[in-house]
C-alpha cells in the first residue's frame, strides 16, 4: 500500500504574549517551552514537589496536604497517583485516596486519570505530559477547561508515582498546539490512518483540548479531517480568504515547500465581534496510507 502526503494542523486565537521571567526553584529548561507566567509558575510548581517526593516520598504527603502553603493555595492543589490509576494523595478528594479512578472521565468521556497515570509508564524518569479536560468549576455554570502539568516521581526504592496539579482558564501555549500535533503524527506513523483520523474526530481522545483540536488537509487544500464540520467532509480550504483578503492555506503550503513544519497566522471574522481576531496555526508535513 502506497502513502500520500498530507497535512497535519491545529490552531488558535492568539492574544498578547505575556513573558515571563525566572522562578525560583525552578529549572530553566522545564520553563523555556512557555510563554506565559500562569503555565510556569504551574509547571514550577509540580516540578518543586516532584523533587520533594523524590527526596520525601510519601510523607511529602502531610505538607502537600497542608492549607495556606504553597503546595495548597487556590487555585493550587496537587494529586498524586500510581501508574495504574490508583489514587494516593488528593487533598480535595480524600474519598479517592486507595480507589483505582481509571474510570473517571470529563464532560467529552475523555478518561483523563487514565492520561495521567499513563506518564508514569514513560521511560524517561522524569517523563511529563499535559492533560487537558473539561470539567465542572464550582464559580462557573458550565464546565471548563482545566490544564493539569503531570511529572513522573521514581522514589530512591524505585517506586513510581505520577503528581501533578491543574488549573482552569489557563492561555494557549505554542508549545501545548505543537506536542499535540506531533503526538498525532506519531499516531498516523504507528497505527495508520483509519485508526488516527478516528482519534482525531474523537472528542474523548487527546487531540481536542482548550476549544481547539487537531484537523487534516491534503496537498489540494481539502479537509480530511474537520473535526469542526464533521458532517462536511473534503471542505475545499484552499481559497479561504482571512479578514484583510489574505489567504492563510496558500500561505501553508508555501512555508512547506522549505521546512517540514510552520507557524502560519490569518485574521479571522470572530462571530460576536466587530473587530477580527489573530489565529495562528501550526502546520507539520506527514504521511498517510491510499
Amino acid at each position: 500500500m502506497g502513502t500520500r502526503p498530507i497535512i497535519l494542523a491545529a490552531g488558535f486565537l492568539a492574544g498578547g504574549v505575556m513573558l515571563a521571567g525566572s522562578i525560583s526553584g525552578s529549572s530553566p529548561d522545564k520553563l523555556s517551552a512557555y510563554a506565559y507566567e500562569d503555565t510556569r509558575r504551574l509547571v514550577a510548581l509540580v516540578e518543586q514537589a516532584a523533587k520533594l517526593m523524590e527526596e520525601q516520598v510519601e510523607s511529602a504527603f502531610s505538607e502537600f496536604g497542608r492549607k495556606g502553603s504553597k503546595w495548597f493555595t487556590e487555585p493550587y492543589y496537587l494529586f498524586v497517583y500510581q501508574p495504574d490509576g490508583t489514587c494516593v494523595f488528593h487533598p480535595l478528594q480524600p474519598d479517592w485516596v486507595g480507589k483505582n479512578m481509571s474510570e473517571l472521565r470529563d464532560m467529552n468521556g475523555k478518561p483523563m486519570v487514565q492520561l495521567v497515570a499513563q506518564v508514569g509508564n514513560k521511560p524517561e524518569k522524569d517523563a511529563i505530559d499535559w492533560v487537558f479536560y473539561l470539567f465542572p468549576d464550582k464559580t462557573q455554570l458550565i464546565p471548563q477547561w482545566k490544564s493539569a502539568y503531570v511529572r513522573k516521581v521514581v522514589t530512591p526504592s524505585g517506586k513510581t508515582y505520577v503528581i501533578g496539579s491543574g488549573v482552569y482558564d489557563i492561555k494557549m501555549e505554542k508549545a501545548f498546539v505543537e506536542e499535540r500535533v506531533r503526538m498525532a503524527g506519531e499516531l498516523l506513523e504507528s497505527q495508520g490512518k483509519d485508526a488516527a483520523f478516528r482519534k482525531f474526530r474523537d472528542p474523548a481522545s487527546p487531540f481536542v483540548f482548550l476549544g481547539t483540536f487537531v484537523f487534516v488537509l491534503d496537498t489540494n487544500g481539502h479537509a480530511i479531517v474537520d473535526p469542526a464540520f464533521p458532517t462536511q467532509s473534503g471542505r475545499d480550504l484552499s481559497q479561504f480568504e482571512d479578514a484583510v483578503g489574505r489567504r492563510p492555506v496558500q500561505q501553508i503550503f508555501e512555508k512547506l515547500k522549505n521546512s517540514d513544519e510552520a507557524w502560519v497566522q490569518y485574521l479571522w471574522p470572530k462571530p460576536g465581534s466587530s473587530l477580527p481576531s489573530r489565529k495562528l496555526v501550526y502546520v507539520r508535513k506527514a504521511r498517510a496510507g491510499d
